[in-house]
């Protein structure tokens, strides 16, 4: 057999290692160790309810997120329903399937669209939690689209450039100058969420909530 010339290398690796799609929506915040109610995957293990993701449409139309799922190494969540969409500007959560929307809303308000996806925190196929001690080899945190093809990726860290996840309880969330899908890859453009800056603020008391959560789930700071 003759060896490949370079031409014909580069389209098999074009081919093998394809590129994520590059995508409007991208992740914005992430509550990945709160304080609140958060279980393990075991059959005996309190439900992982109170973990969620905020995607962001950072560009001008509208994008139907039906069929949208989460993804990282253990796993995906089931997809979003059909004729989901988000508006341009808009920023929607996700949050574990075992959290009904109004106990989210119950700790963190309204005045924005909320949806539980399954699979989150199953021990098989599903997403089996977001890692409480992330880093650059074990999570990588990705939204799929109806074609399974990574729209936005973040390998988030809690060390390095990546904001502390010490003490448990806050969020991360994207600076407002870092809202595309290549800024929000490195960790200096993150943040850990503090009352009163970007938006954020405490959850409120709740059965399952804590007040040590703090976030600004369903808000993005533009300035």
């Amino acid at each position: 057999m003759q060896p490949l010339n370079r031409f014909a290398t580069a389209l098999l690796l074009a081919a093998v290692v394809a590129p994520a799609v590059q995508g409007e929506v991208i992740i914005s915040e992430i509550m990945y160790n709160p304080a609140s109610k958060e279980g393990g995957v075991t059959p005996d293990a309190p439900p992982c309810e109170t973990e969620w993701v905020e995607i962001y449409n950072t560009g001008d139309k509208a994008v139907s997120l039906t069929g949208y799922f989460l993804q990282d190494g253990d796993g995906k969540t089931q997809a979003l329903p059909e004729n989901v969409s988000i508006a341009p500007g808009e920023a929607i959560v996700l949050i574990p399937g075992n959290q009904s929307v109004e106990d989210f809303r119950a700790a963190w308000g309204d005045g924005f669209q909320v949806f539980p996806l399954e699979g989150w925190s199953t021990g098989k196929e599903g997403l089996n939690n977001l890692g409480n001690s992330p880093s650059e080899k074990n999570e990588i945190l990705a939204l799929c689209n109806e074609k399974a093809e990574v729209v936005d990726e973040v390998n988030f860290d809690d060390e390095g450039d990546w904001p502390s996840d010490s003490p448990d309880g806050p969020s991360i969330t994207l600076k407002p100058d870092a809202l595309d899908t290549a800024k929000n890859d490195d960790g200096k453009n993150w943040a850990r969420s503090e009352p009163g800056k970007l938006e954020a603020h405490n959850a409120k008391q709740t059965p399952e909530y804590k007040p040590e959560d703090v976030g600004s789930p369903g808000k993005v700071a533009k300035e």
